[in-house]
């Protein structure tokens, strides 16, 4: 087997890469997946709207039930299919489909966690891909320039390296203080990986050449002969550690992570109080209600915390700029939704008085 320069590449395929792709367009990865993010909730705020709505009125309806569901569990507590039998009497009297409600909420609930994870998984197939294209292309400069500059073998690697560093300043993804955005926002995180972090993050695969058959075939690094394993160490390190030594630096300062942490507390605890406040002013707020609320305040954050902790600054983008329109939309969805009820409210108000008028 002869080893190719290059470590393998797969450019990702699918929905999220081409519409990705598409929006690169404005001219950077970063720019693209804020303004991605703004098209996906724009698209979502009607679903939102519902939810939020359904959301409210199914609260409306159990505040003006509890006393009676309050009895029924008095009564037939100790039976649970005579108390859920009744209960579903209750609700079907006052015509309460508690399922259909439900269920639209559930669907809704669970289009954002597959718009989450498929995207999160496929901006990390395309930073794993971004990364190793990005060594290809500087592996076949410094190879370039190395074999057509005449000189000594100093003059030589001098200016391959030089010429590394030229063609990585145009191809690199930054954004603002970001060097990398493919990489994680982190102080201990180098805008280059070294060897090591490059492995894990194409999977551990090499690329080949079968000297008897003439194909290309992709192998698992850690199956290759530890004097395989240096050769393609040194091709990386080679072209790579100049450039990491010369340009390298710390990726970020933890600002994405700060922000994805507040955002996701400051848009829970603000959701917490709408819905605390509406329930206060029904009926009260129940200690359950408030625990489960603490629950979420504090849990999504850290969630969104690890996410941009650990994974590349392009979905960390995606996060903050989700979580910021939510801030600011749900106010608004709010407002629109107390004036629909408030126009539905005196319509029925306006229909009481004129049934009443023609009565007497």
């Amino acid at each position: 087997m002869a080893f190719l320069s290059s470590l393998l590449i797969t450019a990702p395929t699918g929905v999220w890469p081409s519409i990705i792709n598409a929006f690169e367009a404005v001219g950077n990865y970063a720019w693209a997946i804020i303004l991605l993010t703004i098209c996906i909730k724009l698209v979502m705020s009607p679903l939102d709207f519902f939810n939020k709505k359904i959301s409210r009125k199914n609260a409306k309806v159990q505040a003006v039930l509890a006393p009676e569901m309050a009895k029924i569990q008095k009564q037939y507590g100790h039976d649970k299919n005579l108390y859920n039998q009744k209960l579903n009497e209750l609700y079907k009297k006052n015509n309460f489909n508690i399922m259909g409600s439900c269920i639209f909420m559930l669907v809704n609930f669970v289009l954002i966690i597959v718009i989450f994870f498929t995207l999160w998984n496929s901006l990390n197939s395309m930073a794993n891909y971004k990364i190793a294209d990005q060594y290809n292309q500087l592996e076949t400069e410094y190879n370039q320039v190395y074999e057509h500059t005449e000189g000594t073998e100093e003059e030589k690697i001098t200016a391959a390296n030089q010429a590394v560093v030229v063609k990585y300043d145009e191809i690199k993804d930054s954004w603002l203080w970001i060097e990398n955005v493919w990489v994680s926002e982190t102080p201990w995180t180098n805008s280059i990986p070294d060897f090591n972090s490059y492995l894990s993050m194409i999977g551990n695969r090499v690329d080949v050449l079968n000297q008897e058959t003439g194909e290309v075939e992709s192998v698992n690094f850690n199956d290759l002969t530890e004097e395989e394993q240096l050769t393609i160490k040194t091709n990386y390190e080679k072209v790579m550690n100049p450039l990491r030594e010369s340009t390298g630096r710390a990726n970020g300062y933890l600002i994405l992570v700060i922000l994805a942490v507040g955002t996701a507390f400051l848009s829970q605890f603000l959701n917490a109080y709408r819905i605390g406040k509406k329930a206060k002013s029904r009926n009260g707020d129940s200690p359950k209600s408030q625990i489960s609320n603490k629950i979420v305040i504090i849990i999504l954050p850290i969630i969104m915390g690890i996410f941009t902790l650990f994974y590349n600054s392009i979905f960390a983008l995606y996060i903050i700029t989700s979580q910021l329109i939510s801030i600011i939309t749900a106010p608004l969805i709010d407002l629109i939704i107390d004036k629909v009820e408030d126009r539905a409210e005196k319509k029925k108000e306006a229909k009481v008085v004129v049934d009443y008028s023609r009565k007497k």
